[in-house]
């Protein structure tokens, strides 16, 4: 008996050091001078040969630099990018949350929004890891439980079938300190109107998706994501995904001129969130989509289990070969919308809905960036909406570069505003006034990648992922 229960042990121990992820990048001291360096606010102003002190999490002097010379001279400082829609994993398996704020740091991400907690696990381990200091990661706000109908999607929500319901969950998500208040496809318009009220008494936005049975203009959701509600709706309201999307081909400019003037009258603003279609299109070839240089970033599993079209939730698996032309022309259309909405003063926001099928954090954002510009803005113009825009509708303290401000920055060996292709010369970031240098960020990425890529780790994990997926996600095909 004392020899199974040592090969036990000895197993367990075996299994915990093959799960068990590389040590957190420590922590820097706070604090840093950058010298001989060009300050760039996306859209506002641009100094060059300046001298930025940082003290503390804050910028403490912006002048003129006397000497322009040390490690950062001749590099370009930008506030830190910003993404408003994300999403952390489960914390089933070790290490995945700091992965994840790893990569936002890689790429320049600064400040995130999870837009949503699916299991009410994945979000308090990014927040409490990252404000005590066990790992570095973005600032992150949070808008918790999802707020839906009478048959939520996802199994932490707060179902709402009467105002007075929906004022009581609003009240729930303020109590428990979130930032915003995500509503989903099943309210209807009166519960949606009051969570709407009960938000802004609590100081909260309501972001999310334009509900399946409410108008975009009855809607009004401070925050609409994915383009939700811009579309006109098809007279069939039961027709789902990827169907749905047809809707965007008979979109004309007279319902593209009513969404403008309802949300420029209201002050609405639009997370487009373009990449998630962008990826989706990938999975066409999913074995031209499991190549892909951003998803290498990752673990196996998520390539080939949590974004399998078989067995995973990816969106690819509700597609026929038929409807990938169709969703390209739907893209096509939702382009030339969000051109037109920007020329008109419509305000909107950068985020990726990372965690989705071959959204990966950091990486995503970027990708992001270039399709906006694709969409016809110019790379100063998209890089205002990621480093000022977005952040400022978290918190106006964020997005700037000036005394006092909280030291969030991007530094770039070449100028950004100028080619977007430069946002891959990122040389360092500043999160809450510690200095992390791309050298530092990249070895501690290939720890990772080294501790993930073998066969024993593989035969571990994805018995587990498919688990929680079967918990998380019961209703998959």
């Amino acid at each position: 008996m004392g020899g199974v229960v040592g090969l036990l042990v000895a197993l367990g121990g075996a299994i915990w050091w093959i799960l068990t992820p590389p040590s957190p990048l420590p922590l820097p001291e706070r604090g840093a001078v950058l010298e001989g360096v060009t300050l760039i606010e996306p859209g506002a102003s641009r100094r060059a040969g300046m001298r930025l002190v940082i003290e503390g999490e804050t910028l403490a002097r912006v002048e003129e630099s006397g000497s322009p010379s040390g490690a950062f001279a001749g590099t370009f400082v930008l506030p830190g990018l910003t993404d408003v829609h994300v999403h952390f994993p489960p914390p089933s398996l070790p290490g995945q949350t700091e992965l994840f704020s790893l990569l936002h740091l890689l790429h320049g991400v600064t400040t995130v929004r999870d837009a949503g907690d699916p299991d009410g696990m994945s979000t308090a381990p990014a927040i409490e890891g990252v404000e005590e200091g066990r790992f570095p990661g973005p600032r992150v706000f949070a808008c918790g439980p999802f707020v839906d109908g009478d048959q939520p999607v996802w199994g932490n929500s707060l179902a709402a079938t009467t105002p007075e319901a929906g004022r009581a969950a609003v009240r729930t998500v303020a109590e428990q300190g979130f930032d915003c208040v995500k509503a989903y496809n099943g309210l209807d318009a009166p519960t949606l109107a009051a969570i709407r009220d009960e938000a802004r008494a609590q100081g909260l936005p309501v972001i999310g998706h334009v509900p399946v049975g409410v108008a975009y203009e009855n809607a009004l959701l401070d925050d609409a994501q994915h383009l939700i509600g811009v579309a006109p709706p098809l007279e069939d309201r039961a027709i789902v995904f990827p169907q749905v999307l047809q809707a965007w081909l008979l979109l004309d400019d007279a319902r593209l001129d009513r969404i403008i003037s309802v949300a420029n009258e209201h002050g609405l603003t639009h997370t487009p969130t373009f990449v998630t279609v962008d990826r989706l299109l990938a999975q066409e070839d999913p074995a031209a989509a499991r190549r892909l240089a951003d998803a290498q970033l990752l673990p196996r599993f998520y390539r080939e289990v949590i974004w399998s079209a078989e067995e995973g939730i990816s969106a690819a698996r509700l597609m026929e070969p038929g409807d990938y032309e169709m969703v390209r022309a739907a893209r096509g259309v939702q382009r030339r919308a969000v051109k037109r909405m920007y020329d008109a003063g419509v305000e909107l926001h950068t985020g990726t809905d990372a965690l989705v099928a071959f959204v990966v954090p950091g990486a995503s954002l970027h990708r992001e960036l270039r399709l906006l510009a694709g969409a016809g803005l110019t790379p100063e113009q998209v890089l205002e909406l990621s480093t000022r825009t977005s952040a400022e509708f978290l918190s106006e303290d964020l997005g700037h570069l000036r005394v006092g401000a909280p030291a969030e920055l991007a530094i770039f060996r070449e100028d950004p505003t100028r080619d977007l292709a430069a946002l891959d010369t990122l040389v360092a970031v500043v999160r809450g006034g510690r200095l992390y240098t791309r050298e530092d960020l990249d070895n501690r990425l290939a720890r990772y990648r080294e501790h993930h890529e073998s066969a024993l780790y593989d035969a571990l994990v994805i018995p587990i992922v498919r688990a929680v997926l079967a918990r998380t996600v019961p209703d998959r095909n």
